[in-house]
């Protein structure tokens, strides 16, 4: 009989390392009888340094290291460890030769023997031991009231010092307890959903010399404990995690696909990020690190109110979040001019309808905010209204606390206030009522929970009802049957604080009748209360002069403001749709020519504020000093276009008297000498009646294209009866491009001059014109045709 193979083995000296070590040789020795096995016990240091936890005694490997170095010096031939113990990289020529199949991965909660167990009555906290960050951060979500405290040492002894009273509980891992046949002391099992395990818990992973045979180890490697561990290690090795650092991961296989979830603590912020991937079983150590860099690059979902429609409500905060947003996911509610405060290039989420006009499941928008911070973006949730107040913020906020993902609330101005406002009804009022109660008529689905009617119809104060449209005539039959008294004054706000919004002012008992005459429709709140008899005293919003009217804006972005801020002080609701963006010309062989022989020139021409613009940025970006133009005289189409000029310290020489390309090249061919030579400055699709009268003049000039139009995207309901300003050919060509499905004839044009005009009317769009081509002559024209609208 041959003499048998010896394998010196190398292991911790713990009881439970050397009963691991034994299962996995006794298996071996089943498939190889030709060999025999010694065992190498050593003490590590982390089982000497006892008194901190693992992530105060720092580095990595505290369990392996001296195995390593037995290892590395032949006194044994492989080393034994558990897996969620190894470092994530391995040392030079000592690599990981098999993995075991796993144990039961869960981690568990052990109670004391022979004491009583701990009661919320007892008048204390909740004591568990752990040593681990990682399960520490998981816990304090299942179990608030807890206090954890350290505890070290191998199983037994911490067992010891449970039943000894130190501790209400201790955390250990189920396969550590099973191994030793202590499964009887399990008494909570903690749910890989609950408690994320360490990476590779439960796995035995066997490390060797590189370059020896270690073929008589299949027997015991398991392809499935590969596939995990992969997985699991890729992620904590990504994030520069240990076995001692709060970074975790689990990795399980199910219908031939491998789903990893992993655990990220963020030192600066101090919360803990979740997240999962899944993919094929062979890709675990991509899905590793995918999953690593979104949870490290995490971004951040602010949760914005918008108010009630008006922009002029929209907070200043809001406003600076929104215009810097990379997602935004926005519902029916908010106003169109604060939808087009967001930025060109963020992507834009409509979730409050969908093909069919069905509203998004409240899960699909959690789920897409989830998955949008998950890609690093900046996120912004935008609803009408406050967040807060009806608007299921909290639920949004849910999974993303959950998961970890930081958020902000920026709150909104509430409908409650602001629509009553503007339909001239104060909520609250001394000698009317001195509190105001917000009440929501739309449930969850599924909750059959309707209003205390008997506590509300009790109250002296004001009722605000949120979507509540569809159960007015229960909600006022609720309030009459406990007891309101039927004439109590009530109302329904129609699309409050819009052009759109209408009042319906009646009491309890006929309201439902008088909002059906009305053909009241959603949008609309409810008030009921004394106040609402305030309201034909009140009201204020529709007697403004453009009360009632809705303009769109369609001028570049950066210069609508002023008309805009001219039509809201008149009341109207004003929606910035700017239908042209401008951009700078690039360099090319004109610019040079011209720019290099500057003072050939006598005059300079500007045909509008953005020809101005991108002339100087032009002469900026070349190093030309403003003061070479001492020289030049300077035209000007109108007065915008010459206090953009005074704005960079110039005065113009000549304006027309009237605003156009025409008046302006007939006044330059009157003033300008013999021989003097013209610069103008404008746009690529200039008109071209400013050149007729110079070259009937014979003039010599240069037509410079400094500037270029591009047409805008944009999705904004046009409706019927609204005017749309156009100020040049160009934003009525882009407006039409813009909305091809619109109805010309619907909507009436206000433009500046008669070459706008003749655009619009072009494409079949009703128009008035302005007495001159400025701003203010165009307000002043929409005012005096208001009453024949």
């Amino acid at each position: 009989m041959s003499e048998k193979r010896r394998i010196r083995v190398g292991s911790r000296e713990s009881r439970l390392a050397v009963e691991q070590t034994m299962l996995l040789l006794r298996k071996i020795e089943a498939c190889h009888p030709e060999l025999e096995f010694e065992l190498v016990t050593l003490k590590t240091t982390g089982d000497r340094i006892l008194d901190r936890s693992l992530d105060q005694v720092g580095g990595k490997g505290l369990f392996v290291k001296e195995l390593d170095k037995a290892l590395a010096e032949r006194t044994v031939d492989f080393s034994v460890h558990s897996l969620k113990d190894m470092p994530m990289e391995q040392p030079e020529g000592m690599p990981i030769v098999a993995l075991s199949e796993s144990g039961d991965v869960r981690d568990v909660l052990v109670y004391p023997r022979g004491r009583e167990r701990w009661k919320k009555e007892d008048g204390r906290p909740f004591r568990i031991g752990t040593s681990s960050a990682r399960r520490r951060l998981q816990l304090e979500k299942l179990f608030p009231e807890a206090e954890f405290r350290l505890i070290r040492g191998n199983v037994l002894t911490r067992l010891s010092k449970l039943d000894q009273g130190e501790y209400d509980a201790i955390v250990l891992a189920a396969a550590g307890l099973f191994r030793l046949g202590l499964e009887d002391r399990i008494d909570v099992w903690l749910d890989t959903e609950q408690v994320i395990p360490a990476a590779g818990q439960a796995i035995l992973a066997v490390q060797g010399r590189e370059g020896e045979d270690y073929s008589y180890l299949d027997c015991i490697d398991s392809r499935e404990a590969w596939q995990r561990a992969r997985a699991e290690r890729s992620f904590v090795r990504t994030l520069d995690g240990g076995c001692s650092s709060p970074v975790c991961a689990y990795a399980e296989e199910k219908d031939g696909r491998l789903r990893l979830r992993g655990l990220y603590y963020d030192e600066s912020t101090g919360r803990c990020r979740t997240g999962e991937v899944t993919g094929g079983p062979e890709d675990g150590e991509q899905m590793g690190v995918s999953l690593a860099n979104r949870l490290k690059h995490c971004g951040k979902v602010w949760l914005v109110g918008a108010g009630p429609s008006d922009a002029g409500l929209f907070t200043l905060k809001g406003k600076q979040v929104l215009e810097k947003a990379e997602t935004v996911v926005y519902d029916r509610l908010v106003g169109p001019s604060i939808l087009q405060m967001m930025p060109a290039d963020a992507e834009k989420i409509d979730v409050g309808k969908k093909a069919g006009a069905h509203p998004v499941p409240q899960e699909e928008i959690n789920r897409i905010l989830y998955e949008k911070a998950m890609e690093g973006k900046r996120v912004v949730r935008l609803k009408g209204g406050d967040p807060f107040i009806f608007g299921r913020g909290g639920e949004e906020l849910e999974l993303l606390a959950a998961s970890g993902i930081p958020f902000e609330v920026v709150p909104g101005v509430t409908a409650a206030s602001a629509v009553p406002a503007y339909a001239g009804i104060p909520v609250t009022h001394r000698d009317y009522c001195s509190s105001v109660h917000l009440i929501t008529a739309h449930k969850k689905r599924g909750c059959e929970e309707k209003p205390d009617y008997e506590t509300l119809a009790r109250l002296d104060g004001t009722l605000v009802f949120y979507m509540g449209l569809g159960a007015l005539g229960e909600i006022m039959d609720g309030l009459m049957a406990a007891g309101m008294d039927r004439d109590m004054p009530a109302a329904v706000l129609e699309r409050g604080c819009t052009a759109d919004q209408r009042r319906v002012v009646s009491t309890v008992s006929d309201l439902k009748e008088a909002a059906d005459r009305a053909g009241i429709v959603s949008p609309a709140l409810i008030v009921v209360g004394k106040v609402c008899a305030l309201a034909d005293t009140f009201h204020w919003a529709e007697d403004r002069p453009l009360g009632r009217q809705r303009v769109i804006v369609t001028r570049p972005k950066k210069r609508s403001r002023k008309m805009a801020d001219r039509l809201e002080e008149l009341g109207a609701e004003v929606i910035l749709l700017p239908a042209i963006e401008t951009k700078t010309c690039e360099d090319g062989e004109q610019f040079d020519q011209v720019f290099e022989h500057l003072t050939d020139y006598d005059w300079i021409g500007f045909t509008s504020v953005e020809g101005v613009d991108s002339f100087f940025a032009l002469m900026l970006k070349r190093k030309i000093d403003v003061r070479s133009l001492w020289k030049h005289r300077f035209a000007v189409i109108g007065p915008a276009t010459g206090k953009a000029l005074e704005n960079r310290g110039l005065l113009p020489d000549l304006q027309p008297d009237t605003y156009t390309g025409e008046a302006m090249g007939r006044l330059l061919a009157e003033t300008m000498h013999a021989g003097e030579r013209l610069l103008l400055a404008r746009s690529e699709i200039g008109t071209p009646e400013i050149l007729k009268p110079l070259e009937e003049a014979k003039i010599d000039y240069t037509d410079l294209t400094v500037y270029r139009t591009e047409a805008r995207a944009g999705d904004v309901e046009i409706r019927p009866g609204d005017i749309v300003t156009f100020t040049s050919a160009s934003t009525v060509r882009s407006f039409m491009e813009m909305l091809p499905e619109l109805d010309p004839g619907s909507i009436l044009g206000l433009c500046i001059g008669e070459q706008t005009r003749k655009a619009a009317e072009a494409f079949g769009i009703r128009t008035v014109v302005s007495e001159r081509a400025d701003i203010d002559s165009m307000i002043e024209k929409l005012l005096s045709i208001k009453e024949e609208l």
